[in-house]
């Protein structure tokens, strides 16, 4: 996909929008509310930045500073001009083009770091005057990526400190099994390969057990891990289980009668093979 796409639709025009002589635009992303977590969660974990800023690189890379430039902006002309019911003028896509990169500066709070609600977590501004534009265009991507390995880095954190608590109280020699005992069996309610990607990846901050394999690439290709990163055991399952289950088909025309005794309302209280 063209990663120009990658956007709000209601940003294509803001380029035109800022004041004449805009040359600098300073955005952040900052968990702004706690209101649905539970009691006692006032700080976010960090994660996931160098995840999205990787594959941001990548992305625009690949898919459009490598493609010739008449045909991927010529794609976002067509498009755009399409959508919005104009003549949209992609001089400012050619430019960027001409350019060769993405001429941001991203900021970050370490990952790991516990940080309090409505504190920025990544800042993000433009370091060309003339890509101001640039800085909120990825906003949406920005957002729509960062979400969702903070939030279950953060969930993670969230359990780990309640099974740490219960193990000190009940047997403080097992609080070494804590790392296990929240497991990641996420994928196969995940939307996307993606999502697994981040959210297993945000599991792992807090636990070393996970079913979700792709996290484990996910943290070799964004984070150069090498060692070990997470693990699990060859468990069964219904299908193997019930394999190895004797039992007897019955024939199609084979036929039973069955008698029925019923109490007086209504419920079968015997059932007799006749």
């Amino acid at each position: 996909m063209n990663p120009l796409l990658l956007t709000d639709g209601y940003k294509t025009g803001h380029h035109l929008q800022y004041p004449e002589g805009t040359t600098l635009v300073y955005s952040n992303f900052t968990p702004r509310s706690n209101k649905y977590a539970p009691k006692g969660c006032d700080r976010v974990v960090s994660f996931g930045q160098q995840y999205i800023m990787k594959f941001l690189h990548e992305t625009f890379q690949k898919d459009f500073f490598d493609r010739p430039k008449d045909e991927v902006c010529g794609e976002m002309k067509r498009e755009l001009s399409l959508y919005l019911n104009t003549d949209y003028d992609v001089a400012h896509f050619e430019a960027l083009h001409d350019l060769g990169y993405l001429p941001i500066r991203v900021k970050s709070i370490p990952e790991g770091t516990l940080v309090p609600i409505k504190v920025p977590v990544l800042t993000i501004k433009n370091t060309h005057p003339d890509f101001y534009w640039v800085t909120n265009y990825l906003e949406t991507i920005i957002s729509n990526l960062l979400w969702k390995p903070m939030t279950s880095a953060t969930i993670a954190f969230q359990y780990r400190k309640v099974l740490t608590q219960w193990a000190e109280k009940t047997n403080p020699v097992a609080k070494e099994f804590v790392l296990w005992q929240g497991h990641d069996f996420s994928m196969r309610g995940m939307d996307s390969v993606d999502a697994v990607i981040s959210s297993g990846m945000g599991h792992l901050t807090s636990f070393f057990g996970s079913d979700s394999l792709p996290a484990i690439y996910g943290a070799r290709k964004y984070y150069g891990e090498e060692g070990f990163i997470s693990g699990s055991v060859n468990a069964t399952e219904h299908s193997v289980a019930c394999s190895l289950t004797e039992f007897t088909e019955i024939e199609e025309d084979e036929e039973y009668w069955v008698e029925l005794t019923y109490d007086d309302n209504g419920n079968v209280i015997s059932e007799v093979e006749i």
